[in-house]
């Protein structure tokens, strides 16, 4: 690798001076190569006076310097060390780009997690502005339950556990690429899960909904169609019509799970079916340009409208299918099977709400007591 120093013609008699990497170098930001670093200085063409024939030494100088240490910091990365500009790089941008490889809901976690580490921050952070106070400062943020937008309410403990972990994962991540010299992943430990209040609809509520009139007829059935069959958002959003078999009494679904990447065979029932509308060519979505956001807010407004007094998320519609599922007689394993869950543990949760269950255990002991 060899680094040149070059001009480049500027105005009123002015040469800007930059660095000529050959070959050229990758962006690990970008991803992109390049071969030139604009240093931002400039030297006079015709130095007529003593003060500008001072500037252009003195310019020259720190020019040179700056080629030296980037040759020596290329040499070290070659033996195994980080450059030290390399630490002066934006963590703010390296956790964004990490979160854009992320696919379906986990991409939303992960922006989430970004968006609040920016709040937090207020400005902008390098890799050497992190240490293990900026660590627990930033979680304990999170536990105070800021909000992003003023019309919404705080996050709660284990939104705040998701978004600390996905920060935790970029620090370990940049720590194995040895843009961090601690492993701050290990130093600072997430938060510990909290038994969740799980919110759902009861059937009672499922009534209401379908009941009170809506503008937007498209996000109506996908809320309705995640209820009777428990999808996650991610899926439904990118559900095409040749992933959707069968006929009346035998429709199915094949489609592989965004989250797990698991495939997944499921049958659906009639109802569901008539939810996804005129059926179209097979490489066509079910439901066109679906909008996270806009399903959150119908999410809001809608139960809002029917009197239902509770906070719906898309999870909520999950936690519907499952607990009415479970209401319903099915057994834990076929509803665990029907979510997707890799183990039976996750789907044990939704037990814990079965208050008609609960109620039904208490005729099942009667006492003669004459």
């Amino acid at each position: 690798m060899k680094i040149t120093l070059r001009k480049t013609q500027l105005v009123r008699e002015r040469e800007g001076l930059k660095l000529d990497y050959y070959p050229a170098l990758l962006n690990p930001l970008t991803g992109k190569k390049s071969r030139y670093e604009n240093l931002k200085l400039f030297v006079y063409q015709n130095p007529k006076k003593n003060e500008e024939r001072k500037h252009n030494k003195d310019t020259m100088q720190l020019a040179e310097n700056i080629r030296a240490k980037r040759q020596l910091d290329l040499q070290s990365e070659v033996h195994g060390f980080t450059p030290n500009h390399k630490r002066l790089q934006s963590f703010n941008a390296y956790f964004r780009k990490l979160a854009r490889r992320q696919r379906g809901m986990n991409w939303h976690n992960w922006d989430s997690s970004v968006r609040y580490f920016e709040q937090f921050a207020e400005s902008d952070v390098s890799f050497v502005d992190i240490n293990l106070s900026l660590c627990e400062d930033f979680k304990a943020y999170l536990r105070n339950g800021p909000k992003l937008r003023e019309k919404r309410r705080g996050i709660g403990h284990n939104s705040a556990l998701s978004y600390y972990n996905k920060f935790r994962n970029a620090l370990k991540q940049a720590w194995r690429e040895k843009l961090l010299i601690d492993d701050f992943h290990e130093l600072s430990p997430g938060l510990k899960e909290k038994e969740a209040h799980v919110e759902f609809l009861t059937m009672a509520d499922v009534k209401f909904l379908v009941q009170t009139p809506v503008k937007d007829e498209m996000l109506r059935r996908v809320v309705l169609f995640g209820i009777l069959t428990g999808l996650r958002f991610a899926d439904i959003q990118h559900l095409c019509w040749g992933q959707v078999t069968g006929a009346a009494d035998q429709y199915y679904l094949h489609f592989r799970q965004r989250k797990t990447d698991k495939p997944q065979h499921m049958p659906i029932s009639d109802q569901a079916y008539e939810l996804l509308g005129p059926r179209e060519e097979a490489d066509k979505r079910v439901f066109k340009k679906l909008d996270y956001n806009k399903v959150r807010d119908f999410l809001i407004s809608w139960p809002e409208d029917a009197g239902i007094p509770k906070h719906l998320t898309f999870s909520c519609l999950r936690h519907t299918y499952a607990t009415l599922q479970l209401n319903g007689g099915t057994d834990i394993y076929t509803v665990s099977k029907m979510l997707g869950h890799r183990h039976l543990k996750t789907t044990q949760r939704y037990t814990r709400v079965l208050d008609q269950k609960k109620r039904e255990t208490t005729k099942r002991i009667v006492i003669d007591l004459v």
